[in-house]
């Protein structure tokens, strides 16, 4: 074979290696990345509503999971309540009512500071007064303080005569982190709930309906431990509705 034509073959061959090489480097070339990273955000909700009055606000949480980290509620007098949350929210889902301090308070602003999963939407509501379960109608049962490790312990209530239709949860100080409550009857009768909530201090839980009719307490026993701040040790209270 002459050198000419060997010289054309090869750099014919070079020519399709290159080319082939080329057409893969491109099939398999790493454009970019786009990786959604969640940092904690702060955002300032104006309510302004120097004439309305509200007992508690609640939240809902919408599109995405939402890791609620903190709230603070700022008053129409400029008096502010700082509320340690630390608790996530499937989308979908609403809190608890998070009672406010003294019979119905103006809200000027809220902020909050979270996590997101993904684009996701909070809103927040103000619940007003009235209704079967307005707070002035709870009586308190009796309140304990809360130790940092797992504790079982028990609320004597001794009420025999008292008749309830439901109770819940009220915490200052710190958050609790509750794993199971039993409902010990005056007959001995006991209600077992399940738990697993972490109520943050300031916040109040939903309503926890008791069975049957004419129901008396007579202990409150609890599985449940506090989650260390430097606001002191926590304090569990409890309250039942009338009938």
């Amino acid at each position: 074979m002459k050198t000419g034509l060997k010289s054309l073959m090869m750099a014919s061959m070079l020519s399709l290696a290159a080319l082939a090489d080329g057409q893969a480097m491109a099939a398999d070339q790493l454009l970019g990345t786009a990786i959604f990273e969640p940092r904690p955000q702060r955002d300032v909700i104006e309510v302004g509503a120097q004439e309305g009055r509200f007992r508690g606000i609640r939240f809902e949480v919408r599109r995405n999971d939402v890791e609620i980290l903190d709230l603070r509620i700022v008053y129409g007098n400029g008096t502010t309540e700082d509320l340690r949350v630390r608790e996530i929210f499937r989308a979908g889902s609403s809190s608890r009512v998070i009672d406010l301090p003294g019979r119905r308070r103006a809200i000027r602003q809220i902020i909050v500071t979270y996590l997101a999963k993904g684009p996701a939407r909070i809103q927040f509501f103000g619940v007003e007064g009235g209704g079967g379960l307005d707070v002035a109608q709870w009586e308190r049962l009796g309140c304990k303080d809360v130790r940092f490790h797992v504790d079982r312990d028990s609320l004597r209530v001794g009420r025999q005569e008292g008749r309830f239709s439901a109770i819940r949860v009220k915490v200052r100080h710190a958050p609790v982190e509750f794993y199971d409550l039993r409902v010990v009857f005056p007959s001995g009768r006991a209600q077992q709930i399940r738990a697993r909530v972490t109520i943050p201090p300031g916040a109040v839980s939903n309503p926890i309906t008791l069975d049957g009719e004419n129901r008396g307490i007579d202990r409150i026993e609890m599985v449940y431990r506090a989650i260390p701040t430097f606001k002191g040790v926590a304090e569990v209270c409890f309250e039942a509705l009338p009938r």
